[in-house]
């Protein structure tokens, strides 16, 4: 619904702008073009609000910044190197950082929250990476067994780690990244089996 939005889109430049106790259900109303009645009714509490407006963020494609096309899957490492650097360039978006500390701020008295966060940021793409492995692992290129599981590990080795130094004001420069990127294809990369190598 059209009003479900405005209240996600008005709360999320509020929650951050002015963090999440800093911001309030009337401003929130207020933003959005709303009544105090008709924003409970959708929303009970500020946490449930948030709640929807982290998940909704999270997942938005257009969102801190659009997202780049999926690549061809054809070429393993090309497409785990575009796969990676995407995730990478996403969870260091400066929004992105800002809404994910203040989730872990309030993770203690939250803690679907922090759940959410975490598991959250870079699932979208998760699918992405099982298919891409299945479909070498089709063609007899690798042996990857348990590709969800293979994916998180990636996902997590490409981003989180970058994203949780992010968090604490630790943003390394292009340069960097790209090296991590690389760093992390060729590692995983590595932990692939090869049917040759099966067969000795």
């Amino acid at each position: 619904m059209r009003i479900d939005r405005s209240v996600r889109e008005s709360a999320l430049e509020l929650f951050l702008q002015y963090g999440y106790e800093g911001t309030s259900m009337n401003a929130i109303a207020e933003a959005a073009g709303t009544t105090k009645p008709s924003l409970y009714a959708r929303f009970p509490t500020k946490e449930a609000v948030f709640r929807s407006v982290l998940e909704w963020a999270i997942q938005r494609t257009d969102w801190p910044v659009p997202e780049p096309p999926a690549p061809s899957l054809d070429d393993l490492e090309e497409a785990l190197t575009a796969i990676a650097s995407a995730a990478l360039s996403r969870a260091l978006e400066p929004s992105m950082i800002r809404l994910e500390q203040i989730a872990v701020a309030h993770a203690s008295h939250y803690p679907e929250l922090a759940r959410r966060t975490f598991g959250t940021g870079f699932w979208p793409r998760k699918q992405l990476v099982v298919d891409l492995l299945n479909r070498h692992a089709a063609d007899g290129s690798i042996v990857a067994e348990d590709p969800d599981l293979l994916a998180e590990h990636f996902l997590g080795m490409a981003s989180v780690a970058p994203a949780r130094l992010a968090s604490f004001g630790i943003v390394h420069d292009p340069e960097e990244r790209a090296r991590h990127t690389r760093s992390a294809v060729q590692l995983f990369l590595r932990s692939l089996r090869r049917v040759d190598d099966e067969r000795t």
